[in-house]
């Protein structure tokens, strides 16, 4: 067995309900409870801290948007804050950029920083208190969780691709909440397959009915009710309408209080601190490609191009196929997240194998840009309790199906040696991809090629947002628009059974494109 191989050796869950203000705890306390627990699950005969060469807390919700921002404040440095806490000391602290790829990202970089001797081992944190925050301002409390770096704190590392998610003319028309992006992506993909929307919208809801069942049967998960195709598809009173046609149960619940923590080393420094075998989990195969950045370079809204080239380079890398895959966990903030790359991939919606191993983020909870270090730890811990060969495919991704990390895990050594290989040929093959044009200043009639229709939180549509092609064919330059708000024919169009092609006409109107749809 090579000896420069990384395994996961540690691993842990964490999910804390508090229903009184006494209760409540702050991230980076949640974080340290599954630190300790992720390196006591390695049952080491040794003190693990000592190892700790590297230290990485993925991203907070409070540092990733203003929107997010903690009233009660955060720490300067959160993987020193953490690692004073559980009494580690490592000479490398890290921080990654916004993206729900990055857990996945980080245990590909670090498991490379690993096998070259550049360090023992790695700690890898993400963690909320989204949940606790909330009950918390409702109560009017007044909660401090700033804490300064310490003197001696290695310098924050940064590791990710820092730009946007959308261009800002793309911004200025309200691309911006993934509430209000994904179910663009779900009109085009009932398009492509030729479903009227009253049928699509049955299809979504059986396939979040089936991980609401995975969800029910996890103790870890935030909502543990297993609901039924019917209850998370339609609008009422416990269930309002977000985004056309996603409702509250279709939409990641980022209002937790959850951590989880994963422990990397190899395996020479397994056996050097006595880390029993029957904990090791192998990383196999990783792969990390992004779609054409910005929606409006999009090929295909009822695409991800990229998750087939980067799934296929991590498959490959692992030596096998898709067939001999046992576990999945595919990204699943929304429904589109999950359709797209099932169809990327080749599998079945309703693939006996199951398409998630936590329940998906609006059952399991989706812990801000962390949720994929949950399913890493529960694929670690599903393939543990394999006693024949087992391997389990992890996808992640960041902004709007924009940027993609793969990790393929097994309970067996990979039949070669892993290595972290570069991205330049995939990315390459993706950036060459042909799109249509765009243009910022449409006039004139065309087509509708995704759209939603936005509802405020009384459940009352609001306005509609979409992407259209000029020419009465649809074959002209891509735009972006959006309706006048409370223009009703526009959104009954947009709310109806085919929106995808309903002929439109738009205008300029100081910074933004309006659309009205027949």
């Amino acid at each position: 067995m090579d000896e420069n191989a990384p395994v996961l050796v540690g691993i842990a869950q964490l999910t804390h309900r508090a229903s009184v203000l006494d209760e409540i705890r702050s991230p980076q306390d949640l974080m340290a409870e599954a630190a300790r627990s992720a390196l006591a699950d390695a049952r080491a005969d040794r003190q693990l801290c000592e190892a700790v060469d590297h230290l990485a807390v993925i991203r907070t919700f409070a540092d990733s948007s203003p929107q997010f921002a903690s009233p009660f404040g955060g720490p300067e440095n959160y993987p020193d804050a953490v690692a004073r806490r559980i009494g580690c000391r490592p000479k490398h602290a890290w921080y990654p950029m916004v993206g729900g790829d990055t857990p996945q990202m980080m245990v590909s970089l670090l498991a490379e920083r690993l096998q070259r001797g550049e360090g023992r081992a790695a700690l890898i944190i993400a963690g909320e208190a989204m949940a606790g925050q909330r009950l918390a301002k409702k109560a009017g409390a007044a909660l401090d969780w700033r804490e300064a770096a310490g003197e001696d704190a290695p310098a924050l590392q940064t590791p990710g691709d820092p730009r946007p998610g959308m261009s800002p003319h793309e911004l200025a028309h309200g691309i911006a909440e993934p509430t209000h992006v994904y179910p663009l992506f779900e009109s085009a993909i009932a398009a492509a397959e030729g479903r009227a929307m009253s049928v699509h919208r049955q299809r979504i809801g059986s396939l979040f009915a089936r991980f609401s069942m995975v969800a029910a049967a996890n103790p870890h998960a935030w909502d543990c009710t297993a609901r039924t195709s019917d209850e998370i598809w339609r609008e009422g009173p416990d269930n309002r309408m977000i985004a056309w046609p996603y409702t509250r149960r279709l939409c990641a619940q980022m209002f937790v209080d959850q951590a989880a923590a994963v422990l990397l080393t190899t395996v020479g420094e397994a056996r050097r601190l006595a880390i029993p075998p029957d904990r090791w989990v192998f990383l196999a195969g990783s792969a990390e490609v992004s779609e054409k950045w910005f929606l409006a370079e999009r090929v295909d809204f009822a695409r991800a191009p990229a998750i087939e080239v980067g799934a296929r380079a991590a498959l490959a890398q692992a030596g096998i196929g898709i067939d001999e895959i046992d576990l999945f966990d595919l990204y699943s903030c929304f429904p589109s997240a999950v359709e797209v790359a099932a169809r990327a991939l080749g599998l079945a919606e309703d693939d006996p194998r199951g398409l998630t191993v936590t329940g998906g983020l609006p059952f399991f909870g989706g812990p801000g840009n962390g949720y994929s270090l949950f399913a890493i730890a529960e694929m670690a811990d599903r393939l543990r309790r394999r006693d024949e060969p087992t391997f389990g495919l992890i996808t992640a991704n960041g902004w709007y199906l924009t940027k993609h990390a793969f990790g393929v895990y097994a309970n067996r050594p990979p039949k070669a040696a892993w290595h972290r290989r570069p991205s330049t040929d995939a990315q390459a093959r993706i950036d060459a991809l042909a799109a249509p044009s765009f243009t910022e200043t449409p006039e004139g009639d065309g087509l509708v090629e995704a759209a939603t229709v936005i509802f405020d939180r009384s459940g009352a549509p609001r306005h509609g947002l979409l992407y259209g092609r000029l020419g009465s064919d649809g074959e002209g330059p891509r735009f972006v628009a959006v309706t006048e708000p409370g223009e009703t024919s526009s959104l009954k169009a947009l709310m109806g059974e085919r929106p995808v092609g309903r002929p439109l006409t738009v205008r300029r109107q100081g910074q933004r494109n309006i659309a009205r749809v027949s």
